[in-house]
């Protein structure tokens, strides 16, 4: 597993270009997997019906993922609208994006170089105005511990920057968090050496 944060979008933004009269209207979406993907797509779709084109493209994982993605040029010529756009979102270095460019036609061919040109310019306008955020890769560790290492836990937790997710209270008290995946040895350690080796932390 590649443990490096990587981008996000923050938000959902859309930013209109002109070409030749023709109007392109880039959509992008923060989306996680290719369900969401063609989700977002399908919203886009609906909301212009009249389009002359919905191309799309996304990247549904890590930025430098090359398995989860996908591009259309949705009736453009090969090549001249989907991959150019795919491009554009593989060198920006954000993950787990997803655009689409609605094309409202001006009257003028603009030929495969234009086009290509028009959709790539299109996604790098969206994207030279978006805001971004830094998505820390997490696992999930799952332990008991008896109630007098509860404040033990708790400092911890503020410690890695570590999210409490669930804390069942029976005998013992059965936690559930989200941390960092390289910090949580640290951590398993950590509350191992001064719960005096009574709390153990497996990390698959």
């Amino acid at each position: 597993m590649n443990q490096t944060p990587y981008q996000v979008l923050s938000a959902p933004l859309m930013v209109q270009t002109e070409v030749k009269r023709s109007k392109f209207l880039a959509y992008i979406s923060p989306t996680q997997g290719v369900k969401q993907a063609k989700a977002f797509i399908n919203q886009i779709r609906a909301l212009h019906p009249d389009a002359s084109h919905n191309c799309w493209a996304y990247v549904a994982n890590r930025p430098e993922n090359t398995v989860e993605i996908g591009y259309s040029d949705d009736g453009e010529p090969s090549g001249c609208a989907g991959r150019p756009m795919l491009n554009v979102l593989q060198g920006s270095g954000i993950g787990e994006i997803t655009v689409v460019v609605a094309r409202y036609f001006g009257g003028t061919k603009l030929g495969t170089g234009g086009m290509a040109r028009a959709y790539g310019g299109a996604v790098s306008a969206v994207l030279a105005e978006a805001q971004t955020a830094i998505k820390v890769v997490t696992m999930e560790l799952n332990f008991c511990c008896d109630y007098q290492w509860s404040n033990l836990i708790e400092q911890l937790l503020l410690k890695f920057d570590a999210q409490l997710i669930e804390a069942n209270y029976g005998i013992d008290i059965n936690y559930r968090i989200a941390i960092d995946v390289r910090t949580a040895a640290d951590f398993s350690a950590q509350a191992h050496q001064r719960a005096n080796g009574q709390i153990e932390i497996k990390i698959k």
